[in-house]
């Protein structure tokens, strides 16, 4: 073999040699990094609420009859004891078919047979009375004659008298049987024949808005059939059910976030924890034990209107300084919670010590620093001391991520659709500052509210 095929297939030899060790040499893991930060934190029991209008009425018919079309529309405004909500008349006939007029009619003839069999009765004990009493007179001058004796005039006496009572019944069974005619007359009249004319007027119970109108259409109505809602739609809350074991942890004046209602997060506060708990099955089958939590506002929510959804976030916790790094880079080992910190280019087991916990976010307290960078959601190829390398992507969202802190809003301008409620209801811009004090955040106390 010559020197110089010799050269080439040492320098092939050699080229296929690296090519294996570049091969099989160990490259750096793709992963997604977080970086640690100092900022806010806040801990919250987040569920779904609704709006409702604090004092809300119900008008109801408060007698059968016939309910005259409501002309009143939906977010109209009322005034108490003035406005005029709807009239109520006295009741008609029903529709009779024929089989039930045929009966009514022979009831009506009956009625005025018996009647006039009455009268004749009538007559007839006048006239026995008539004839009595001219005997009572010839037995009294007989009397004082000595003609008869005392028993004769005495029995004279008694039979005027037994006439004079059996007149008497034949005439109230006359005025009976001219009562039944009228009310066999009654039952026949016709279905649009009013019984009487009197009407029955219902006026506002309270100044507010119409929230609802249930029925609106003209036509018969019985007695506590509800008509329409009435409420003052600047004086609302919002309920919120929560899970029982969290409600425990939350107080009267507590700090809640309202969002998702379609405009800007608001500030409220809790006004009271029902104690009484129901039985909620939860979307997946689970039976649930909840609690409703009322919640109010200082000021008016222009555009929230009874019934709304919202999204209400309860804050049990808060601090101002904090390290917190993201859940997704949390996991647990034998040691207990652990993270993968990377070093140099290296991912290296490192055991923290954790704090308070949002589901998003937890709170450090020992084992890392603002500014350590950590894999998120770690895989089974990652091993203490590999090689990773972030991922593009994961690099824009560290650059662009911001601290997560209280979120500020704008003043609410105090809204009210009736001129005549600015009086009656104190509507502010912004919640009062001085109602709320916040609690030591290191020691976790709960805000409370003042008196």
């Amino acid at each position: 073999m010559s020197r110089s095929r010799l050269v080439i297939w040492t320098i092939i030899g050699f080229v296929a040699f690296l090519a294996g060790v570049w091969a099989f040499w160990p490259r750096a893991v793709m992963v997604d990094t977080a970086e640690v930060v100092r900022g806010p934190m806040e801990v919250s029991i987040t569920e779904e609420g609704e709006a409702r209008v604090r004092d809300l009425f119900v008008v109801s018919a408060p007698a059968t009859g016939y309910l005259n079309r409501i002309e009143i529309d939906p977010g109209e405004c009322v005034t108490a004891g003035t406005s005029r909500l709807a009239d109520i008349h006295s009741p008609t006939a029903t529709i009779q078919d024929v089989r039930t007029q045929a009966q009514l009619r022979a009831a009506v003839d009956s009625a005025r047979a018996a009647l006039r069999m009455a009268d004749a009765d009538v007559r007839l004990r006048q006239t026995e009375f008539d004839q009595v009493l001219a005997d009572r007179e010839r037995m009294r001058r007989l009397a004082r004659t000595g003609t008869v004796s005392t028993q004769a005039l005495e029995r004279a006496e008694a039979n005027a008298t037994s006439h004079m009572a059996a007149l008497a019944a034949a005439t109230s069974a006359r005025d009976v049987a001219r009562f039944e005619v009228t009310r066999a007359e009654a039952a026949l009249m016709p279905a649009n024949a009013a019984f009487g004319d009197g009407v029955v007027s219902l006026t506002s119970p309270v100044t507010g808005v119409v929230l609802r109108v249930m029925r609106d259409s003209e036509g018969p109505i019985a007695a506590g059939t509800p008509i329409m809602e009435i409420g003052a739609s600047t004086d609302l809350e919002v309920v919120v059910d929560v899970l029982s074991e969290d409600a425990v942890r939350i107080q009267t004046g507590t700090k809640v976030r309202v969002r998702g209602w379609g405009g800007d997060p608001q500030w409220a506060y809790v006004e009271r924890v029902e104690p009484y708990a129901f039985t909620k099955v939860s979307a997946l089958g689970i039976e649930e034990q909840r609690t409703n939590v009322i919640v109010r506002f200082d000021f008016a929510m222009p555009g929230l209107g009874h019934g709304y959804r919202v999204r209400a976030d309860i804050l049990i916790w808060e601090a101002s300084d904090v390290i917190r790094v993201p859940m997704s880079a949390l996991f647990k080992t034998t040691s207990g919670w652990t993270v993968y910190k990377i070093e140099r280019g290296r991912a290296k087991l490192r055991p923290v010590s954790l704090g308070r916990m949002n589901g998003r976010q937890a709170e450090v307290l020992n084992g890392l620093g603002a500014g350590d960078m950590v894999v998120q959601h770690p895989s089974s190829a990652l091993e203490d001391g590999v090689k990773v390398q972030a991922r593009e992507a994961s690099k824009e969202a560290n650059s662009s991520e911001r601290p997560v802190s209280g979120e500020t809003t704008p003043p609410v301008t105090p809204y009210d659709p009736c001129d005549t409620l600015n009086d009656a209801f104190a509507l502010e811009n912004t919640l009062d500052p001085s109602r709320l004090v916040e609690g030591e955040d290191t020691q976790g106390n709960q805000p409370e509210r003042r008196p």
